[in-house]
């Protein structure tokens, strides 16, 4: 049996984009999960407010790992480093190109309007009472409504693309998870 590589080859993602798929994916769904049960679900109180800060706490902690992999991904598809596309050519294959890119879009709209939102508030970002980012930018009032509204349409669409992006990969069956899992073949 051969070792996976660290980068993509033409029938498998590397270890590299393995980590970053799959790390991603696990933030992602995480500060999701969390965001719309404290948004939707819970009434205001305490509990919600906890879960609020669990949110701004994975947020902070997955910023740079989830930029990492926004990088990553554009990287290896601007090189060419991606493995072969599962589509045959035509509108499947350009609808997975927009679906793939619209998640990453996606990703980098919540990154940058989650802090925004904070900040844009006159408040620094708050670490489960561990530290806190202060604000680097004056307290905007609009600026605080447009990023607010951003992201929690954001949010809405995220569920909306991740949905889409379950259903591509169940079309493609197994060849699709045995080339995020590894596997050749």
């Amino acid at each position: 049996m051969s070792t996976l590589p660290y980068l993509d080859q033409p029938a498998v993602y590397g270890r590299l984009s393995r980590l970053a798929h799959w790390g991603g994916a696990l933030l992602t769904l995480a500060m999701l999960v969390i965001g719309v049960v404290a948004e939707d679900v819970l009434p205001k109180g305490p509990e919600r407010k906890a879960l609020w800060a669990w949110h701004v706490a994975i947020g902070v902690f997955a910023f740079a790992p989830l930029m990492v992999r926004i990088g990553w991904r554009l990287v290896a598809m601007a090189s060419g480093r991606s493995p072969r596309p599962l589509s045959p050519a035509g509108w499947t294959r350009v609808a997975e190109k927009v679906g793939h890119g619209a998640l990453l879009a996606l990703l980098a709209l919540m990154l940058v309007t989650g802090p925004l939102m904070v900040w844009s508030d006159g408040q620094p970002i708050y670490v489960l009472g561990w530290f806190e980012l202060p604000s680097p930018i004056a307290e905007n009032k609009a600026l605080h409504y447009r990023t607010g509204l951003l992201h929690q349409l954001g949010s809405k669409l995220m569920i909306l693309l991740v949905l889409v992006h379950l259903v591509g990969v169940a079309r493609h069956g197994t060849a699709s998870l045995r080339r995020m899992a590894g596997r050749h073949g």
